[in-house]
């Protein structure tokens, strides 16, 4: 298995990057799971390429548009592997297309990519899945359009279709049923039936057909062996895309999962903290660049993930945010995204940027997500604090000081009036009701041009 990859000149990554991956603990569910988030063009295939490049004996060659010009066209990758083996591919001296390896992975990784159409029609053809990795993951037929030869793990699938099929049912159903039919011009084509309904290969979704494939590249990998699925949420739908998420974190406690993806269906926290690594690659001017979360941050998160009382904290609109590209406006709680944005109505302003989820829960855990965002490689981040928090707005502004991070303090004591109950009654910047008070128009005018000037 992959305990980390360092990339030079290959594509975008200008300078060196090391992308470390989780290995799994036999023991936490989604221990062994590595999950790449980042803008189009940002680099996350750029890695899967790199990694592929290891499989295979030969040490491959890079045409001249893969290699970065910073770099004088000198390809460096290297590999560590969970035993502490390096093998290293790097460009020959002198310039051109070849390299050389140093050292030999023990094992191949399995390797998935985005486009994963299969030929309606095909001959009769039947590998291994070592051979399959072999001969069909060369580098240069990443960004095909097809799944080259995949018929040859059909058919070999087809042997233990019983247990192949109890996978496939978790994710799509029992009504979901296929066979190998043959021609009469003697080619092969995958048969669909699902609610009594025929389906021939070109008469069924890429939906089904991007699930098939996960299901194959999951169904014989064995434990300690590496699989790496580029795009998983393709064409599938958002429930289909839940299942397929459970399946990877159960698969990952015993093999290493490795996934790119625009998805916030395929962000688990409870994983996270279990051991998975969380990536992010984002384009600095022509570099891609490489952030990854530290142990220290996920530990800050195993008291928020217990939170009953604001479980959306870490919900599915939290999540958006790794797709977001910078520019992330902290609150405390989920009143403050509704109330700062019926003030930007009332006020016919808006601010330049995305509030996080529905708040952080609290001011307390302000810090965590402060903290996330720096290991995430976030450049802008503002967070707004209510009026009796004072402490706590000069403790981060002081732990911040040498980053862009801002932090501003509301007025009054909260964002709108709150009765006595069990509780101290506060005063807020707007009533009850959440209509903005009249004397604190102009200070949250200032407030809002003032996060705009941060975010520029």
């Amino acid at each position: 298995m992959i305990k980390e990859i360092r990339i030079s000149g290959f594509r975008g990554f200008g300078s060196s990057q090391t992308i470390p991956f989780a290995i799994p603990d036999a023991q936490k569910s989604g221990s062994g799971l590595t999950i790449i988030t980042g803008a189009n063009n940002a680099g996350k295939t750029t890695i899967i390429e790199a990694i592929r490049a290891f499989n295979g004996s030969d040490s491959p060659s890079f045409s001249e548009g893969r290699r970065n010009k910073k770099t004088s066209g000198i390809v460096n990758l290297q590999v560590e592997d969970s035993s502490g083996e390096i093998v290293c591919i790097k460009s020959i001296p002198g310039g051109g297309s070849s390299t050389q390896r140093t050292g030999q992975l023990s094992s191949k990784n399995y390797i998935l990519p985005s486009r994963r159409a299969v030929p309606f029609e095909f001959s009769r053809l039947t590998w291994t899945k070592d051979l399959y990795m072999t001969q069909a993951h060369k580098l240069e037929n990443q960004r095909a359009s097809s799944l080259d030869n995949f018929n040859a793990r059909i058919f070999q699938i087809e042997k233990h279709k019983k247990e192949f099929d109890g996978l496939i049912t978790r994710i799509l159903g029992d009504d979901f049923q296929w066979t190998v039919e043959q021609r009469d011009s003697g080619n092969y084509y995958i048969k669909y039936t699902k609610n009594d309904v025929v389906h021939s290969s070109e008469g069924v979704g890429d939906g089904i057909w991007s699930i098939f494939t996960i299901c194959a590249a999951l169904f014989d990998a064995e434990p300690q062996t590496t699989i790496v699925i580029d795009e998983p949420e393709l064409s599938v739908h958002p429930s289909l895309q839940k299942r397929l998420m459970t399946l990877f974190i159960e698969y990952a406690q015993t093999r290493q999962i490795v996934i790119c993806t625009h998805s916030p269906y395929f962000i688990n926290w409870a994983a996270i903290i279990n051991g998975a690594q969380l990536v992010r690659i984002v384009k600095e001017g022509t570099d891609s660049k490489c952030y990854c979360l530290s142990n220290h941050c996920r530990s800050l998160f195993e008291g928020i993930a217990k939170d009953l009382n604001n479980p959306h904290t870490l919900g599915l609109e939290a999540n958006e945010v790794f797709f977001l590209e910078d520019r992330i406006i902290l609150v405390e709680g989920q009143e403050d995204v509704v109330i700062f944005k019926k003030i930007e109505k009332e006020l016919d302003l808006s601010i330049n940027g995305d509030f996080f989820g529905w708040g952080v829960g609290g001011a307390p855990k302000m810090r965590a997500f402060l903290a996330l965002f720096r290991d995430m490689g976030y450049r802008h981040v503002v967070s707004i604090l209510d009026g009796d928090k004072v402490d706590v707005f000069e403790e981060l502004k002081r732990e911040y000081s040498e980053t862009d991070y801002k932090f501003f303090v509301l007025p009054t004591d909260d964002i709108r009036d709150k009765k006595e109950r069990t509780i101290q009654s506060k005063s807020g910047i707007t009533s009850e009701k959440g209509n903005l008070k009249s004397e604190y128009r102009e200070p949250i005018r200032a407030l809002f041009n003032d996060i705009n000037d941060a975010l520029k």
